[in-house]
C-alpha cells in the first residue's frame, strides 16, 4: 500500500462549527485518499514541528489571527495547505471583509473554496489574481443536516426529566448578549457599520423579543420552550453570565435555557418548528425539513435574505396565532407559500450552494488535488522551530494536567485561556468524529458511494 498522507488539521475548538466542516472530510480523506489524521488547537502551532504533516488542512484563513499565522507558516514553510471557508454566506456589495485577519490580502491556500456560485463570482472580480484557484464547494457544515441522525424526542425529553411534554418549541438566540460586554459592544457597532445609535435599537429589540417569547411560554404551559443561546456572545475571557433575549426565562417550569449543551441539529430535531430573530439555524431547519417563524418587532433592518423564506411574526398575537394553526392542522399555511417555497430553493442555492449532503465531497476533490501536487511535485517542505510556539506549546502541557477551572479562572492571563486546557488534548473531537462515522457510514451505504465511484455523485 502506498504511504499514508499524513494531515495535521487544525480548529479552533474541539467542537462547533469549524470542527463540523472538518470532520465529513476527514471522513473520506481517510476512506478514500489514504490519508491519516492528527488533529491540534491553532493556539498549538508547534505541532506542525512536531508532526511534520504532508498537508494542513483548516476551516479558514482569515476567521482569527492564529488560522492566518498558519497559512503564512505553511507557505513559508512550503507545505501545501488546504482550507474552506467558515463563514461562506457573504455579502457581495462591497461591505464585507474578505480578508479578515488576513493583513497580507493575499491566499495561500492551494483553493479557495467558496460555497456558490454567488460568492465565487464575486471574489473572481474583487481577487482577479487568485482567480485560478476559486472553486465552488458549497457549505461543507450544511451536510451534517442532512447526513446525521439526530437526539429521538423521547431520549431528549428524558434527559431533562420533561417528558410530561408532548409539543417542543425550538428558539435560536441573537447576539444580543454583546451588549452587555466590552468586546461584544464593539463587535455589535462593527456590525452597525460604527453607528452607535443601533446600539439602543438592538436594545429594544431585545426586550420585544423577549416580551414575545415570556408570553409564548406563559400561555402555553403544556408546551416546552428550549431556547438554544448563540454561540458567540460568550467571549473567551468573560466568567459573567450573559444577558440576552432568553436568560431571564430559564426559570419557566416549561423553559429549557441550553448554552452549549447540546448540538443545534440536536434540538432542532426535537422541535415541532423552529423560530428566532435571525440565525442561519432557520436555512439548517429547511434542510431537515422543519417548518420556521422569524419573529422580528422591526421587520425593517439590514440583514441576510433568509427571513423570506419563513413567516414573521412583529408581536405575540400574530406568533400565538401561527402556534394554534401548527397544533391545530398539524402545518403553518405560510410557510408552504409558493413565494417562500421558491425564497428557499433559491436561498439554499444562493447561501451554501447544494442541499445534498455531499459538498463535503465536492471539497475532497480539490483535497485530493492539493495531496497529489504534496506527492508529485518537487516540493521541499521546511519544518523550521520557532521558540514562541515552542514555549506555547509546553506551558499548555506543563500546566495542563494540574487544570481546575475554579482555580485557573482566577488568575490573571490564565482565565482568558481556559478552554485551551479544556480542549488541548483533543478528546471531545476525537469522540464526536466515533459517533459521526456511524452516520456517515450509512449514508455512504445507501447513496453507494465506494471507492472506485466515490467522485461520481457529484458529477451531475
Amino acid at each position: 500500500m502506498n504511504k499514508k498522507t499524513k494531515v495535521l488539521c487544525f480548529t479552533d475548538d474541539t467542537t462547533g462549527r469549524d470542527v463540523e466542516m472538518m470532520l465529513p472530510l476527514r471522513y473520506f480523506a481517510e476512506h478514500f485518499l489514504n490519508c491519516e489524521f492528527y488533529h491540534a488547537l491553532n493556539i498549538d502551532i508547534h505541532e506542525i514541528y512536531c508532526q511534520r504533516p504532508d498537508v494542513i488542512l483548516q476551516a479558514n484563513t482569515i476567521g482569527s489571527n492564529l488560522y492566518f499565522q498558519i497559512s503564512k507558516i505553511a507557505h513559508e514553510q512550503n507545505i501545501p495547505i488546504f482550507a474552506l471557508i467558515s463563514e461562506g454566506n457573504f455579502r457581495t456589495d462591497g461591505s464585507f471583509d474578505y480578508w479578515g485577519y488576513n493583513k497580507d490580502k493575499k491566499f495561500y491556500q492551494e483553493f479557495i473554496c467558496c460555497w456558490s456560485e454567488r460568492t465565487a463570482e464575486f471574489l473572481k472580480k474583487e481577487v482577479p489574481e487568485s482567480k485560478e484557484k476559486i472553486v465552488v464547494t458549497g457549505g461543507v457544515g450544511f451536510d451534517r443536516f442532512t447526513v446525521y441522525k439526530y437526539l429521538s424526542r423521547e431520549a431528549f425529553l428524558r434527559k431533562y426529566s420533561s417528558t410530561q411534554f408532548s409539543r417542543v418549541i425550538g428558539y435560536a438566540g441573537w447576539a444580543f448578549g454583546k451588549l452587555d460586554h466590552p468586546r461584544g459592544r464593539n463587535e455589535l457597532l462593527i456590525w452597525a457599520k460604527g453607528d452607535g445609535s443601533r446600539l439602543e435599537w438592538i436594545e429594544d429589540q431585545r426586550e420585544k423579543v423577549r416580551e414575545i417569547l415570556k408570553k409564548a411560554i406563559e400561555k402555553n404551559p403544556d408546551t416546552l420552550f428550549v431556547l438554544k443561546q448563540h454561540p458567540q456572545e460568550n467571549s473567551p475571557e468573560r466568567t459573567e453570565p450573559v444577558t440576552n433575549e432568553m436568560s431571564g426565562l430559564a426559570h419557566y417550569k416549561n423553559v429549557l435555557y441550553l448554552c452549549g449543551e447540546e448540538s443545534i441539529h440536536d434540538l432542532i430535531s426535537v422541535s415541532d418548528f423552529w423560530t428566532c430573530f435571525e440565525s442561519t439555524s432557520a436555512l439548517e431547519s429547511w434542510l431537515m425539513g422543519k417548518e420556521t417563524i422569524f419573529i422580528n418587532p422591526d421587520k425593517n433592518f439590514s440583514r441576510d435574505q433568509l427571513y423570506k423564506g419563513s413567516p414573521l411574526v412583529q408581536n405575540y398575537s400574530d406568533f400565538q396565532n401561527l402556534i394554534d394553526e401548527f397544533y391545530s392542522r398539524g402545518k403553518i399555511e405560510q410557510f408552504y407559500d409558493s413565494d417562500k417555497k421558491e425564497s428557499r430553493k433559491e436561498l439554499v442555492k444562493d447561501i451554501i450552494g447544494f442541499g445534498d449532503g455531499f459538498n463535503h465531497i465536492r471539497a475532497s476533490y480539490y483535497f485530493q488535488k492539493t495531496i497529489n501536487n504534496s506527492r508529485f511535485t518537487a516540493r521541499n517542505s521546511q519544518y523550521r522551530f520557532r521558540l514562541w510556539h515552542f514555549i506555547v506549546y509546553y506551558l499548555i502541557r506543563i500546566a495542563g494536567p494540574f487544570y481546575n477551572r475554579a482555580i485557573f479562572s482566577r488568575l490573571y492571563k490564565f482565565k482568558k485561556h481556559l478552554w485551551i486546557f479544556e480542549n488541548y488534548k483533543m478528546e471531545n473531537l476525537n469522540l464526536l468524529y466515533k459517533q459521526y462515522s456511524v452516520h456517515l457510514d450509512e449514508f455512504y451505504h445507501s447513496k453507494g458511494i465506494k471507492t472506485e465511484n466515490c467522485f461520481d455523485v457529484i458529477k451531475n
